[in-house]
Formats: structure tokens, C-alpha cells, sequence
């Protein structure tokens, strides 16, 4: 998987913000799991924030938004969060099952079920999102786009929901060590697999 070797590659080159990333990005998600209202909207807020920022270290080697998102993009950004809360759901309850008093052999499988699911749909809405924001497209019709091309590339899709959901479900069993690591890469990944899927278009078919 050309993007998740690239994702690699920027881990290991940028490796110092990387790892200031990833552990902003995991306090973040620890400390959201106690806000005892609309934890799963922040979350999913923060994890798109914390997504452009990403972009921003791999592009401009900068910690600051770019001047369009602060102006225009909070409210895009607002609604995905909104279209993000199941997402974030399936991801808390995958990681609840992993704290069940069930074996591992039990509960593993059904997690990483969920958390395949939850890394699918974060890849396609983060992906509509910044369709909307570089193309000017709807967000509606961006979600429209990227849902159908992720269907026509799903192979690309699912193996990056894979790898991730697996990465986090380690991360689980470490109480959360490894999203350290795991947070940054997924963030790059999903950059370098939105580049490719530009290179490729969105709406173009796949080549046989």
C-alpha cells in the first residue's frame, strides 16, 4: 500500500513531531472520554483538526492551520463532525469491548470488526471534507463523490481500515500506548491516500 508506506516514511523523516502529535492527539482522546456531554461530537472535531494539522506537517513542516480553514472551513467542519458521531460511537464501543471481563479471543474479533468500520468511514468523510475545501464542491455532493469512488477503489479503502483498525486494537491492549504512534500514522496515511485518490480521480473508474 503505496500510502502506507509513504505514511511510514513521514513518521520516520519527521519523527520529533511526530511524536509531539501523536501524544496531543492521544491526550486528546483521553481526556474527551470524560466530558459527560457530546464527547463523541468533540472528538470527532478534534480528530479532524488534529488531521489538518497532519497535512500541514507533511506539506509546510508547520504546526498552524492554513488561513482558509480558519476563515471559512469551521462551519464544513462542524457538520462532518455531526455526520462523524456514529463513527466515533463504533470506535468507543470497540474499545469498551476490548475492557469487557470477556477473553480476548472474544471480544477481538468483534473489535476489530468495528474499528475496520470506524476507520472506513472516517477515511471517506475526512476525504469528502477536503474535496469540499479544495474543489469547492457541495459537502453533500463531496460525500457523494468520495462514498462512491471509495466503492470503485475499495480495495485501497479497506486494506488502510485494516491496517488501522489493527494498529488500534494493539493500541487498546496496550491501554493506549501505542495510539502514540498509531495517531500520527493514521493521520499521514489517510493524507497520502487522499493525494493518490486525486492522482487517480475521484470519479474516474478503475483501470482493469
Amino acid at each position: 500500500m503505496n500510502s502506507f508506506k509513504q505514511a511510514l516514511n513521514q513518521l520516520n523523516s519527521s519523527w520529533k513531531n511526530s511524536l509531539l502529535l501523536g501524544a496531543l492527539a492521544t491526550f486528546f482522546v483521553f481526556l474527551v472520554r470524560y466530558i459527560p456531554w457530546g464527547s463523541a461530537f468533540v472528538m470527532s472535531f478534534g480528530i479532524l483538526i488534529f488531521q489538518e494539522v497532519a497535512r500541514n506537517l507533511v506539506i509546510t513542516a508547520s504546526w498552524h492551520p492554513h488561513s482558509q480553514f480558519l476563515r471559512k472551513e469551521w462551519i464544513p467542519y462542524l457538520i462532518t463532525s455531526l455526520i462523524l458521531l456514529p463513527t466515533s460511537v463504533l470506535m468507543g464501543s470497540a474499545l469498551g469491548i476490548l475492557e469487557s471481563p470477556q477473553t480476548l479471543l472474544a471480544t477481538a474479533p468483534m473489535s476489530l470488526g468495528l474499528l475496520i468500520l470506524a476507520v472506513y468511514f472516517y477515511l471517506v468523510l475526512s476525504h469528502a471534507l477536503r474535496l469540499h475545501s479544495e474543489k469547492n464542491e457541495s459537502l453533500a455532493k463531496a460525500i457523494d463523490i468520495v462514498g462512491l469512488a471509495s466503492l470503485r477503489h475499495f480495495r485501497l479503502y479497506f486494506t488502510l481500515s485494516f491496517y488501522f483498525g489493527l494498529l488500534i486494537l494493539i493500541s487498546g491492549m496496550t491501554k493506549g500506548v501505542g495510539l502514540l504512534v498509531t495517531l500520527p500514522l493514521l493521520f499521514y496515511a489517510n493524507h497520502f491516500a487522499y493525494v493518490e485518490m486525486s492522482q487517480r480521480g475521484f470519479t474516474a473508474p478503475v483501470r482493469q
